[in-house]
């Protein structure tokens, strides 16, 4: 076993620091209509190990996009991917088993079931919810590992917005500008925000690393250093988004539109452990298209003080294109892989409050995803293909009750989730073995002591369906799957104290019990008994447990102090498993931050630590990283009420360590920008 070392100064640094500060704040711009349990009328969030994170918070950690914030909360790992995208992790769950939500709408492409969370810009975000455990069952299917709502802002009364530029090394620049109009019910709001640079700074402490390459051709060397440090090769990015949203709202009813587009085109920095090269994909790639757009449509009706209406509607679409290199000079394109996902879709929503004890919500889901993928080889033309479209429905029916008595409520859930292949590559699917609905009965409660705080305990059965390329072997053929489940405990506790050094703690033990696992198997091919076929079978098991702590405290009125733990033994109990663990999935891992806002001069400081142990990066080498150590700075200084001034210094220490296998980390970079508020 490999092991990197890092300096033990973490373990000194985090116990004395701590992450996330409760900071209040005026969510007059938060887009409710995206909350889909709603305030009030669900116990759901009493129940399970719920974070927010704010708007106000957001920009103290100097996130720019919702990747970097999201890393910040407790119990979520932020790693990259070999095609350069950002996801993350909870609980021991990778993206593609979490729910992750824009307003509400599921966000994620057909095929894998993710998408890069760089794409979607800080400067929409009003707030970010995460639930892990027994999650709503009304947020529908494939959460089973948890829900990520994005919640993103509206216009408010008068005229108000901002401008943002800022600059870092290697040609780093980000500017936004935002602006929010109101009037007699009816608002509007706009932003578009850039980003871009030339290249990735990396460590110092980057060491150079030989690459297995496979390639088919021969050209190239069985292993080659692909990174030899300093900038980052084929680490450009340029990123364009815009995000409009225009509605009306009375007392009694709320409608809005919103309409995006997330464009960004971006070089793919090569896997430093391993490439290869065939004649119709190759790891010297570059992405020239990663495009999001959509339109969404909110609206809610208080038809009286016991009944109220709401629905959504949405059609998103990504498009996506890789485009394969021979070598990473780029001398040959060798193909181009496209590919064109829709998803269209909604849900209806009614929430009663027939007595004083008792508040049920009720909702239909339904969406559409259509995947359309389509090669074009320049080298080899008979491995193009035209645009081959998959096709599958999704649909769901949930309850979830409220019961109050007294100090003690009581959540009961139930939802039906149907999943059904329509079209196989371009061909009416064969359902006659689709086993693919489910039951996901939930339960919980939590009691409010008059000075002790609330306790909560709760245990939920979560689905998770198959995507497109987990149906598909290596010829093509589509096998039934049934879906993966999940068995969620959690347990805990969460108090504000009156202690000067400690104002709140929140407690919660997690345990999951994951079945039906879809995990990769070898089959000798029929037609080529000396061939192996990957095939995804629902063979699997694996159980996740552990605990997520966190404190708050303000220690004088111009410093607070918080602090973030989370530990997580998962493990793969598959039969033939490669190994036991998981890949990107820590151990331990502790976030830290200490704020502090000097009077005299009036400058906002804060120091943010984060320290992660045993990261599993790579099953076949069986490599780990030990312990990783990010420390980041930031100033911000206000010249008048509305023109502030920021620097924000990250990795100050420049170490180096893996994002994900042969995915190396940024070394030190600074940010120095200014921002403008009317």
């Amino acid at each position: 076993m490999t092991m990197t070392k890092k300096t033990n100064i973490a373990i000194a640094v985090c116990s004395l620091l701590a992450c996330q500060s409760a900071i209040a704040n005026d969510e007059s711009d938060v887009f409710s209509l995206g909350e889909i349990v709603v305030s009030g009328q669900t116990g759901v969030k009493d129940i399970a190990i719920h974070n927010t994170m704010t708007e106000d918070q957001i920009e103290l950690v100097g996130a720019k996009t919702a990747a970097d914030a999201l890393d910040y909360i407790p119990g979520v790992h932020t790693a990259q991917s070999s095609k350069g995208e950002k996801f993350i992790t909870i609980q021991g769950f990778e993206q593609d088993k979490i729910l992750i939500l824009l307003d509400g709408v599921p966000y994620y492409e057909t095929n894998y079931g993710q998408l890069d969370l760089n794409q979607i810009p800080a400067s929409i975000i009003a707030k970010i919810e995460v639930t892990k455990g027994a999650s709503s069952v009304l947020y529908g299917p494939n959460g089973m590992g948890g829900v990520v709502n994005i919640i993103t802002k509206k216009g408010q009364d008068g005229i108000s917005g901002d401008l943002e530029a800022s600059l870092g090394q290697n040609g780093q620049n980000n500017e936004s500008a935002s602006i929010s109009l109101g009037k007699n019910g009816f608002s509007l709001f706009a932003t578009v925000n850039h980003r871009g640079r030339d290249s990735m700074r990396m460590s110092n402490d980057y060491e150079p690393v030989l690459s297995d390459v496979k390639d088919k051709y021969g050209d190239l060397p069985s292993e080659m250093v692909i990174e030899d440090g300093d900038k980052r090769e084929n680490s450009s990015y340029d990123s364009t988004n815009i995000w409009v949203r225009g509605g009306y709202a009375n007392e009694n009813s709320e409608i809005f539109a919103s309409v995006f587009n997330l464009d960004t085109e971006r070089d793919l920095p090569y896997n430093t452990r391993y490439n290869k090269v065939f004649s119709d994909f190759s790891g010297f790639a570059k992405i020239s298209e990663y495009k999001d757009t959509g339109i969404d449509l909110s609206g809610q009706h208080r038809i009286n003080d016991s009944l109220t209406l709401r629905a959504l509607a949405y059609y998103h679409i990504h498009d996506d294109s890789y485009d394969s290199y021979d070598t990473p000079e780029q001398y040959v394109k060798l193909a181009v892989s496209s590919y064109s996902d829709y998803t269209g879709g909604g849900a209806v929503f009614a929430d009663m409050n027939f007595t004083d004890w008792n508040r049920l919500s009720v909702s239909v889901n339904y969406k559409n995803d259509v995947h359309k993928k389509k090669n074009v080889a320049y080298v080899d033309p008979d491995e193009s293909h035209g645009y081959e479209r998959s096709q599958l429905d999704t649909i769901s029916f949930a309850a979830e009750d409220t019961m109050t008595f007294g100090a003690l409520n009581v959540v009961a859930g139930i939802a039906w989730h149907k999943q059904t292949v329509g079209e196989d590559r371009g061909i009416d699917a064969d359902t006659d073995n689709d086993d693919s609905d489910t039951f996901d009965p939930s339960l919980g409660m939590s009691y409010t002591f008059d000075n002790a705080g609330l306790v909560y305990g709760s245990i939920a059965q979560k689905t998770r369906f198959a995507t497109f390329s987990e149906m598909y072997d290596d010829t093509g053929a589509r096998h039934d799957l049934k879906p993966e489940r999940n068995t969620s405990y959690t347990l805990g506790w969460k108090n504000d104290l009156a202690y000067t050094w400690l104002n709140n703690i929140d407690i919660g033990l997690f345990y999951h019990d994951i079945s039906d696992k879809i995990v990769e198997v070898y089959l000798t091919d029929p037609t080529d008994p000396d061939y192996k076929l990957e095939v995804n079978q629902n063979v699997g098991t694996s159980k996740f447990y552990g605990i997520e702590f966190s404190t708050l405290s303000q220690l004088s009125e111009n410093i607070s102090l918080s602090f973030d733990y989370s530990y997580t033994h998962a493990r793969n109990e598959s039969e033939d498993r490669e190994s036991d663990y998981f890949r990107d999935i820590p151990k331990d891992s502790f976030t830290a931050m200490l704020n502090w806002h000097q009077p005299t001069l009036d400058i906002n400081s804060n120091l943010r630590v984060r320290y992660r142990t045993d990261i599993l990066i790579d099953v076949d080498s069986d490599e780990w990283e030990s312990d990783t150590l990010t420390i980041d700075m930031g100033f911000k200084k206000a010249f008048t009420p509305q023109f502030s001034a920021y620097v924000n210094l990250n990795n100050v220490l420049d170490e180096s360590h893996y994002e994900g296998y042969g995915q190396p980390n940024e070394g030190r970079s600074y940010e120095v920008g200014v921002k403008y508020r009317f």
